[in-house]
């Protein structure tokens, strides 16, 4: 008997808990669904991130042709608005790196955390059309991917 009640109290005190906080959430929140990736960190990584990384760093290339050599750097409205976009995508896609079932250890939501940061500097700079400020972001954005790929040996 005591060892059945020594079982018991411990039980009853989780589903107590239990109810506790599912009312003190809430019914709205308590129905939400879980995050749930939909694609393989692969495919993440080529279609959404780095499309969104390449448009932020482009704002320090250069191409060199028959032609010369030609400043990437944006001109337009058109061109800062691509790189809103992108900053402002690879800003809120490094959210959903942090979608639990990612994670591959402790590191890696501090690296998303880093990504998600920066991006949203490069979007700020670019939203006021700041280009010695995403320049600087942009550099930093490609250290902080080089250092999480080296970290997973995704060299």
């Amino acid at each position: 008997m005591a060892a059945m009640r020594s079982f018991l109290v411990p039980v009853a005190a989780a589903i107590i808990l239990a109810a506790t906080l599912r009312s003190s959430i809430g019914e709205d929140t308590a129905r939400l669904p879980p995050f749930q990736p939909y694609v393989d960190m692969k495919t993440f990584m080529e279609h959404v991130l780095t499309p969104a990384a390449k448009i932020v760093w482009s704002v320090n290339g250069v191409v060199i042709d028959a032609k010369g050599e030609h400043d990437l750097a944006p001109k337009s409205d058109e061109d800062w608005e691509q790189i809103v976009s992108g900053a402002a995508t690879l800003a809120e896609a490094a959210n959903a790196l942090m979608i639990p079932q990612w994670a591959l250890d402790p590191e890696w939501n501090g690296y998303a955390k880093k990504l998600g940061e920066a991006a949203n500097e490069a979007y700020v700079a670019a939203e006021t059309r700041d280009l010695k400020s995403i320049s600087e972001v942009s550099d930093r954005l490609d250290g902080i991917c080089a250092a999480c790929h080296r970290h997973y040996g995704l060299e």
